[in-house]
């Protein structure tokens, strides 16, 4: 974890171990996580919180107005998770933050959400010595009752996911679709000088949207057909570029050939040999840190959640 945010935590009284902290805050049971890729909200708190539904919306609500920069949150049935980032360094985040959750917290006290003591699932006051649960990167206490309710609701949800179709080939259609857009975005930025793992972020994030909206199933193997159409269409977009130049410079060096032989003719020549294989391997480089990079977020979103143990 950051020195800078792990002092932070420390300091307001939570117990830091790795990039988790957990412990109770302006009398709410509360978990940090910090993860430096995260290009969004690489510091997230979940405040461990009982409120109805409704109440819940007016949070989400009045969190929007505060109006903070580089700020994120969302509600789910253990409480609120907030997301935190500062586009210059960790050190301006840790001194924006106090300012930050005081406001943040005047709106649970405000609406009198119930925090610690209470079962953040039904509210009902917590049995002594309560169980903490782990879900995910956040510590939860939870009633006994309503685990047991939970974790049928996750065995008949992850039944329903695995007994549901899967259609491939419409997914693998969705991801050339965005492997497309991303194409287009990689020559643009070619012809202006430039290869970069941009191209790559567009064409996975889309290939993942229209995967999914084609009947994809979300798990391994979307990644892997996602990755898979990502490298192959960018690699596939460079040597089609050289193709065409080759076709132009064959004909000023005399060849007279057209297409894939103008091709062969001209990697003949040194210069556009090496200039070839370089822009292959560069191309192939930030394709693939493109890709790792988004693999990575794409692989919290398809893991399926576990019985609450």
């Amino acid at each position: 974890m950051n020195k800078k945010i792990e002092a932070y935590l420390t300091g307001i009284g939570l117990t830091v171990e790795g990039n988790n902290a957990y412990g109770t805050y302006k009398g709410y049971e509360i978990s940090a996580n910090y993860a430096a890729l995260d290009t969004v909200a690489p510091l997230k708190f979940h405040v461990n919180l009982y409120a109805e539904e409704q109440r819940k919306i007016t949070f989400l609500n009045e969190l929007k107005a505060l109006k903070l920069k580089f700020f994120t949150y969302d509600a789910d049935i253990y409480g609120i998770t907030l997301g935190f980032n500062d586009a210059l360094s960790a050190g301006r985040l840790v001194n924006r933050l106090p300012e930050m959750l005081d406001k943040i917290f005047a709106i649970f006290t405000k609406y009198e959400a119930l925090g610690v003591g209470y079962c953040p699932v039904c509210g009902e006051p917590l049995e002594e010595n309560a169980k903490k649960y782990q879900i995910e990167w956040a510590k939860i206490t939870i009633d006994a009752k309503c685990v047991k309710g939970l974790n049928e609701v996750i065995e008949a949800e992850n039944k329903e996911f695995e007994e549901a179709p899967n259609n491939y080939i419409k997914g693998t259609i969705g991801a050339l679709l965005g492997a497309l857009v991303g194409v287009i975005a990689f020559i643009i930025l070619f012809f202006l000088g430039y290869v970069s793992a941009l191209t790559s972020f567009v064409a996975i994030l889309l290939g993942a949207y229209f995967y999914k909206k084609f009947g994809g199933k979300q798990n391994v193997v979307m990644v892997v057909i996602l990755s898979v159409v990502s490298i192959g269409s960018m690699l596939l977009a460079m040597f089609g570029m050289y193709v065409l130049a080759a076709e132009v410079l064959a004909y000023e060096a005399g060849y007279g050939t057209t297409g894939i032989t103008a091709f062969n003719d001209m990697m003949l020549n040194d210069e556009f040999k090496s200039e070839f294989i370089g822009n292959m391997l560069l191309t192939l480089l930030y394709t693939v840190l493109g890709v790792v990079f988004q693999i990575i977020q794409l692989a919290k979103s398809i893991k399926r959640q576990g019985n609450i143990n």
